[in-house]
């Protein structure tokens, strides 16, 4: 049920509001800039991707990105805004602040409705329904717009809003408390399809502090990374992993379209890309067209992405760099094969150190994240990890403590998870299950292991997970 504002060869719409101007849509990325260590800054593309289409929708639209401003700036700019609807994306680390703000705004501004969505909203929607009048799971880019277009033409307020949603199915994804027999009012998200994607408009990126997130990545890369997506999805399915908004089903986007966001965000004064696919080297052939695209093009552009370890050749690498890939991110999780078996990687220790040392070959670093502390393992199964990770010619390294996510086998296996911990800062390392390891324990060694990492590269780790 897709919402086709605007078709890709038309003339973008540039309608960005000032503050002066009341909006009908107000969108919220609710992150803090907490400088700690390993974050990773850029500015929010969904939001960028909603805020194109709702202003192609006819939707006087504005965004607040909190990652450089204050809260108290924040909440002057949203009243000055007197929104009509409020969006407001949530992941894990930024479910306080969600919180936080929605309160503040429903003191202030009673009748603006108040509206959450993202990976944690779809995750766990009956966690949210009570602070905000409405949960969007899933994703978002066609029942969002087709609902806030309906709830502007119409002079419904928060409190009649069961009322006005006489058709649930008419927004996919929707949930919202019903004030009397206390059953939600949901409908089930839609998925999109590849037609779909490249109907969407590019994402608008002409609400946010470019010179920051630049600053910050050529101090850290020498690179100014912006996020893109090529591809949705990831039919791999690990244990421990949560794809709450695109799922199992990988669907990829065209070069045309790619490339028509690329020098989008070139134009804004970037040369890197931080590709956020779930997996870069799920399809090969894409990946492939992508790097001979970009070289035929010209257009001297860097990337980063996340990859798996298995099927790629040397071949593939000598493209890549060739394309201007500068680094790569693999999920090794573990140092013993009967671990992750257990997360249900569907690969080896052996398969990683050759595609490792391959990549060590070349001149596109290397990053590894670990997970340590896992159901099944044993303190020696850890010792091994942190071994194997000392021993691999990596040039950033990464460990986490599980966090199980609703949705996942792991989640399923572990006992008595608190709910109520969220995590307030990147990489926080705690042990939010009944576990056999000692958290303190985990902790120490983890540092203590960065440090002979530190010791062995003469640098200081960036790397986020």
């Amino acid at each position: 049920m897709p919402i086709h504002p605007q078709h890709p060869d038309e003339e973008k719409v540039q309608n960005p509001p000032g503050q002066s101007q009341p909006a009908d849509v107000l969108l919220i990325y609710p992150y803090f800039y907490t400088h700690a260590p390993k974050a990773m800054l850029f500015h929010p593309l969904g939001v960028a991707q909603l805020a194109a289409i709702l202003r192609g929708c006819g939707l006087a639209t504005q965004v607040i990105d909190c990652t450089f401003d204050h809260r108290e700036a924040v909440m002057s700019k949203i009243v000055h805004a007197r929104p009509r609807i409020v969006g407001i994306y949530v992941m894990l680390s930024l479910s306080e602040s969600a919180k936080v703000l929605a309160e503040n705004i429903r003191k202030v501004l009673p009748e603006t409705l108040l509206i959450c969505g993202g990976p944690l909203p779809t995750l766990k929607p009956d966690q949210f329904s009570s602070l905000f009048d409405a949960v969007f799971c899933g994703e978002a880019d066609a029942s969002f717009p087709r609902f806030c277009l309906d709830y502007m033409e119409s002079n419904t307020l928060p409190d009649t809003l069961p009322r006005f949603v006489k058709d649930p199915g008419k927004y996919p994804g929707l949930y919202l408390n019903h004030p009397h027999d206390g059953a939600p009012i949901r409908s089930t998200p839609w998925s999109s399809d590849e037609k779909s994607l490249d109907h969407l408009p590019i994402p608008d990126r002409g609400d946010y502090d470019h010179s920051h997130y630049q600053q910050f990545w050529l101090d850290r890369e020498e690179v100014s990374l912006a996020s893109i997506m090529t591809s949705y999805g990831c039919p791999f399915d690990c244990d421990f992993c949560s794809k709450p908004v695109f799922g199992n089903r990988l669907r990829r986007r065209s070069m045309d379209r790619i490339f028509e966001e690329i020098r989008d965000i070139k134009e804004h004064g970037y040369n890197g890309l931080w590709i956020a696919d779930d997996c870069f080297s799920l399809d090969l052939e894409h990946t492939r067209c992508f790097c001979h695209r970009l070289i035929s093009e010209k257009l001297d552009m860097k990337w980063f992405c996340l990859s798996r370890v298995d099927r790629i050749s040397q071949s593939d690498i000598e493209l890549w760099q060739a394309s201007g890939c500068r680094k790569v991110f693999f999920g090794l999780e573990s140092g013993c094969n009967d671990i992750l078996k257990i997360m249900n990687k569907k690969t080896t220790t052996d398969v990683a150190e050759k595609t490792i040392e391959r990549f060590a070959k070349s001149d596109i670093r290397t990053a590894g994240f670990f997970m340590v502390g896992y159901p099944g393992e044993t303190y020696d199964t850890i010792e091994t990890t942190f071994k194997w990770a000392l021993s691999l010619p990596l040039d950033e390294i990464s460990f986490t403590i599980p966090f199980p996510l609703p949705g996942t086998r792991l989640y399923d296996r572990v006992r008595h998870v608190n709910k109520n911990l969220d995590w307030r800062y990147e990489n926080e390392n705690r042990m939010v299950f009944q576990s056999d390891f000692d958290e303190a324990y985990l902790q120490k060694r983890i540092d203590s292991v960065y440090k002979q990492f530190d010791a062995g590269h003469g640098k200081v780790k960036t790397l986020a997970t």
